[in-house]
């Protein structure tokens, strides 16, 4: 077992050296973007980078506190799932119904890679491309598609 500083040291290692990794992406659209904090710009939809000992994961959370419009954000992206797919070159897992990590509901779209570690640099590389490439595929599909989420937003 890791001690908590431990834990807290390499999380914060590994999160700061896959900032400087993405450094070199732009946005398709040009811009310089923050992608630990991926600006989707419609509130309550939030990309979530998450990594442990054992795997990676991609996560798209819906977080409405309002279930009727998160429900109709879900829908929205079943609705383009093959597209959404296309763009990401990979299947994904859907969740209508789960929690965040403080436990409110939230719908969940998620894409992960085993038998990497945050806790092993030699595989940190394998996890900042599948970063890299999860996030530069999302961009091109949320530069296309936002605006639908925006209108469903108000």
């Amino acid at each position: 077992m890791y001690s908590k500083e431990f834990i807290k040291e390499t999380k914060t290692l590994f999160y700061t050296s896959f900032g400087k990794f993405m450094k070199k992406n732009r946005s398709r659209l040009g811009k310089k973007v923050k992608w630990m904090n991926y600006p989707t710009k419609v509130k309550d939809i939030y990309i979530r980078l998450y990594a442990d000992n054992k795997s990676a994961s991609v996560f798209i959370d819906l977080q409405h506190s309002d279930e009727g419009i998160r429900l109709l954000f879900y829908d929205q992206f079943l609705e383009l799932k093959k597209v959404f797919e296309q763009y990401n070159n990979s299947e994904w897992q859907w969740c209508k119904e789960t929690c965040n990590d403080i436990g409110l509901p939230c719908s969940r779209i998620i894409t992960s890679i085993e038998n990497v570690s945050i806790y092993d640099k030699s595989t940190w590389k394998k996890i900042f491309q599948f970063y890299e490439d999860k996030l530069l595929n999302f961009d091109e599909f949320w530069i296309e598609f936002n605006e639908v989420f925006k209108q469903l937003e108000d």
